[in-house]
């Protein structure tokens, strides 16, 4: 069951770190790419787990309504790149409007949950098409380390740096 404490949890981890954002901005470019939003329903997924980035797999848990469940053709779409698709019908803990003092937990003030019948599609897939190199930080320290050292300086790189009347 899929708590929407954990969803909440997982979108604020997401958006906390740049590189997990630019995974999951690159994981959305993937299946773009494969047009797998053109079948039924792939668009109407919510990110309720991930991405969980292991050596050589990118993991995302994708959430639908049960009456919205996605095509399964998109997902045979995926197979064809040696991504792995699974498809399993779960439960989605809604807290429920407070309207009546019974609408409370016993002995708290937390709402209770209603259970709401999902489908939650599971993808892996590898990790080479969601990682794209870009300059980084370290990058950038690095090359100015390199002008700081006077690396930019032709005759320094070939290691003649005394030998300038050549």
């Amino acid at each position: 069951m899929i708590n929407a404490n954990d969803s909440v949890n997982n979108h604020f981890k997401v958006h906390r770190s740049a590189s997990l954002l630019d995974v999951l901005i690159e994981f959305d470019k993937f299946l773009d790419d494969l047009n797998v939003y053109s079948y039924e329903n792939w668009l109407d997924g919510e990110v309720v787990d991930g991405p969980h980035l292991s050596r050589y797999w990118c993991e995302l848990s994708l959430m639908y309504p049960y009456e919205k469940m996605p095509d399964p053709s998109g997902g045979e779409r995926l197979l064809g790149k040696k991504c792995k698709v699974y498809y399993k019908e779960d439960y989605y803990l809604e807290p429920r409007e407070v309207k009546t003092p019974d609408d409370y937990e016993v002995g708290t003030r937390k709402p209770k949950a209603d259970k709401i019948p999902i489908w939650v599609v599971k993808i892996k897939l590898p990790k080479k098409y969601v990682l794209t190199y870009d300059r980084t930080e370290a990058d950038e320290e690095e090359l100015a380390k390199g002008f700081q050292q006077g690396l930019d300086d032709e005759t320094r790189q070939s290691g003649n740096a005394e030998a300038t009347d050549i």
